[in-house]
């Protein structure tokens, strides 16, 4: 059994669509997670920057008792609050080390394990065949607990589907073509993000000085992305930022060491380490690559720099 797997990414896509030769689901707001059980029943959940979560989040251990041992799951960490998922709830969780609390709060404040694809069932790799094959096998191997589920996808109507998603206050859907194998560490064709709004995660490579009422702070987050190994301009981010949230991400900026400057980004830039990620809505990207009119959404905490490439953009023609 293969622990080197890397999650599938998915693309951009501009608005919902119709068709008989994909499958739609949610767009879970959560942690990406891949589940390995071992032969002896032992779990491990990794996130997307390798970080060990079943310590953090003991009660996915259930299952254990639910999948079969040597095999790899695809999946999503969702804090549930009042019907949907609640982010912030959940990074909440994420931050915590003590083990009393954390035993405390998985009892209390659980979070939920959404299955949505398998990569290996006993000790056998299915990577290589049709999400609809895959999907078949995970519906008959991996049943379901208090705090594991499993995805379930709607066929073909994407527009109906992305409309009622809206009304609930979700943030979008995840179109994935019935006959694509499992791309790992690919940002795939096959699999397609369609969101109320676009949305990209940035790394933070610098700042400016905060005047005003933002003196304390900073003025705006100077973000970059990864053209292969390049890191590149991509804007600055102003907007968003609750007093608190400002106050932490300055906290945040002032334990990192001097980082080197990006070119574009112009002058008064205070650089840092890349290593803080935030994803940031936006309405369009230039030909040149610069976000317009970004608005800061919230801090990721779950993936490393280098996954934040110019690939999630459609650049304007």
């Amino acid at each position: 059994m293969s622990d080197a797997y890397m999650p599938m990414l998915a693309r951009e896509a501009a608005a919902p669509f119709d068709s008989p030769e994909w499958l739609l689901e949610i767009k879970w707001d959560g942690i990406r997670a891949l589940c390995t059980i071992g032969r002896s029943g032992e779990v491990s959940l990794r996130s997307r920057n390798g970080r060990e979560l079943l310590g953090i989040f003991p009660e996915i251990g259930e299952i254990a008792g639910l999948a079969p041992e040597s095999s790899v799951l695809d999946g999503e960490i969702v804090a549930m609050r009042r019907g949907k998922p609640d982010f912030q709830a959940l990074m909440q969780r994420a931050q915590k080390t003590d083990p009393q609390q954390i035993a405390y709060l998985s009892g209390q404040d659980p979070v939920t394990y959404v299955v949505f694809d398998i990569l290996e069932c006993r000790g056998k790799p299915l990577i290589g065949l049709p999400l609809t094959r895959r999907k078949a096998l995970l519906e008959r191997e991996v049943h379901e607990g208090r705090h594991v589920v499993r995805s379930r996808p709607v066929e073909g109507k994407g527009k109906e589907y992305f409309e009622i998603v809206s009304r609930e206050g979700i943030e979008g859907i995840i179109a994935k073509k019935k006959s694509s194998t499992y791309e790992p560490g690919a940002r795939s064709g096959n699999w397609l993000k369609i969101k109320q709004f676009l949305t990209c995660d940035c790394v933070v490579f610098g700042y400016t000085r905060g005047e005003g009422e933002r003196r304390s702070t900073f003025g705006a987050l100077v973000l970059g992305l990864y053209d292969g190994s390049i890191p590149v301009y991509a804007g600055k981010v102003g907007t968003g930022f609750s007093g608190a949230l400002r106050r932490e991400i300055k906290e945040r900026l002032a334990g990192l060491g001097e980082g080197k400057p990006l070119s574009g980004a112009g002058k008064g830039v205070i650089w840092v380490e890349p290593v803080i990620i935030c994803e940031v809505a936006y309405i369009s990207v230039t030909r040149a690559g610069i976000l317009r009119a970004p608005r800061f959404m919230r801090l990721r905490l779950d993936k490393p720099p280098r996954e934040c490439g110019t690939d999630q953009l459609k650049r304007e023609s």
